[in-house]
């Protein structure tokens, strides 16, 4: 491996990680290192719409760069060529020392060689025709999560790495405006409530509980706590809530689609749990400081869970195939590659009363 540029030197950086939530979230103690190690540095994120909403306002970075998001088939028609030229030219003008190009994909790539930076650097896992155009930066042995994956860019570039801090901001009238919504809804916002999100995730779904099994964990945690429920989730969350909320008899508020990524993440903070399937919003409760429990299915929770948040993911992944469960292990953190063997057994055998008795533990030691 080459020898490392010296940031003493150098004065702007730029991040390269696009989407989704919860890809975005993990790459955020990258910049947060960076920051504290050498607070002389400006620091440029360029992030998709809208996942690019949770960055605003973050108190490391100088810039948000927000492009639009598009679908593979639509990446070279005249408009998409058109904005990236735009893009790169923008870029440019700012004459970036290093670019990080933390997603790893050819399209993130050639946004990190666009820059014009002399430094390219990617973390371990490149694919497509992203390790021709940065420099790949290999991982420690130790590190198995994805956010110390990329804290080891940081790592090789000198930044001290030994509290890893998620600098997610909220700005008061975000607040402000999540209050809101829970009253309108008749939640007191300071008052003990718990979210849940019903999605079963992106990549070929079944990567969370389906209605029938979500519903009975909503009531019997509620008729143990006392506490209401409130739903988040997004638009196209709304056929999963409506079943789960006809299923349960709980109290469940509903703010399914109503929120934005920031009133999201004022909803969570303000809540004593955070409980979804292996989704964005369960990596915000972790930025958030709001505990996290996440039914897991094909992914790793040790490479992709609620980072510090293990003991808190309940997953049956030992009963997955040996094909299907291998596939995954090897899969990169941005595969959309989905179940071998749909609805898969590893999730069929995920009970509802485990996951009750992780919400249960996990309500212990927050009281602790």
């Amino acid at each position: 491996m080459r020898r490392a540029p010296d940031l003493t030197n150098a004065r702007r950086v730029l991040i390269v990680k696009l989407s989704a939530l919860g890809d975005i979230v993990h790459a955020l103690p990258v910049a947060a290192a960076l920051h504290e190690s050498f607070p002389h540095l400006e620091i440029d994120w360029v992030a998709e719409a809208p996942s690019c909403d949770i960055l605003h306002g973050c108190p490391v970075l100088r810039t948000v760069h927000a492009i639009t998001r598009r679908k593979r088939a639509q990446r070279f028609r005249p408009g998409a060529i058109a904005d990236f030229r735009e893009l790169a030219r923008r870029l440019r003008r700012e004459r970036y020392d290093v670019a990080l190009d933390l997603q790893g994909l050819t399209k993130s790539a050639l946004i990190a060689a666009s820059s014009g930076a002399r430094v390219r650097l990617g973390y371990d896992w490149l694919r497509e025709a992203a390790p021709y155009l940065v420099r790949r930066v290999p991982r420690r042995p130790e590190s198995l999560h994805i956010v110390d994956q990329l804290l080891d860019v940081a790592r090789y570039l000198g930044a001290r790495c030994e509290h890893v801090r998620f600098p997610l901001h909220i700005s008061p009238e975000e607040d402000a405006s999540a209050t809101s919504l829970l009253t309108s809804v008749g939640v007191p916002p300071d008052g003990p409530f718990l979210v849940v999100n019903p999605t079963d995730g992106g990549g070929g779904g079944y990567k969370g509980l389906p209605p029938d099994k979500l519903a009975p964990v909503l009531d019997r945690v509620s008729e143990s706590t006392g506490w209401p429920w409130v739903m988040v989730g997004g638009p196209g969350d709304r056929a999963l809530a409506d079943a789960t909320r006809a299923l349960s008899r709980a109290p469940v508020a509903d703010l399914v689609g109503q929120t934005s990524l920031k009133q999201l993440a004022a909803v969570i903070r303000r809540g004593r749990l955070h409980l979804s399937g292996d989704t964005g919003s369960s990596h915000v409760a972790v930025a958030v400081g709001t505990p996290p429990v996440s039914v897991f299915s094909r992914s790793n929770p040790d490479r992709v869970g609620p980072y510090g948040y293990a003991r808190n993911v309940v997953h049956a992944r030992d009963r997955c195939s040996e094909r299907c469960r291998r596939m995954h292990e090897q899969a990169p953190i941005n595969s959309t590659s989905k179940c071998l063997e749909p609805p898969p057994a590893c999730l069929a055998a995920v009970t509802p009363e485990a996951v009750v008795a992780a919400v249960l533990r996990a309500l212990e030691e927050r009281s602790a």
